[in-house]
């Protein structure tokens, strides 16, 4: 699953983060939506170009479900 998934020293292909999100709207849990964009985010570490180039692939995926990025719900200030 996607702690198998997290455990891994990776940062997951957008096509997999597509998949478990698409999975999490099924299941209406908007909260693990956002734990796997920062999970992603904290996985790229100091690559700083990896988590914008996997945000802009999911941009169609998360408009279409309806889903915020963790920047844009205000949790990248604390």
């Amino acid at each position: 699953g996607i702690n198998t998934l997290v455990g891994y020293d990776l940062v997951p292909e957008p096509k997999i983060i597509d998949a478990a999100l698409r999975a999490c709207r099924r299941l209406n849990d908007f909260a693990s939506t956002v734990r796997i964009l920062e999970v992603v985010k904290d996985k790229a570490g100091p690559h700083k170009e990896i988590y914008p180039y996997v945000i802009q692939e999911l941009r169609p995926t998360l408009s279409e479900l309806g889903i915020s990025t963790p920047e844009e719900l205000g949790l990248d200030k604390a």
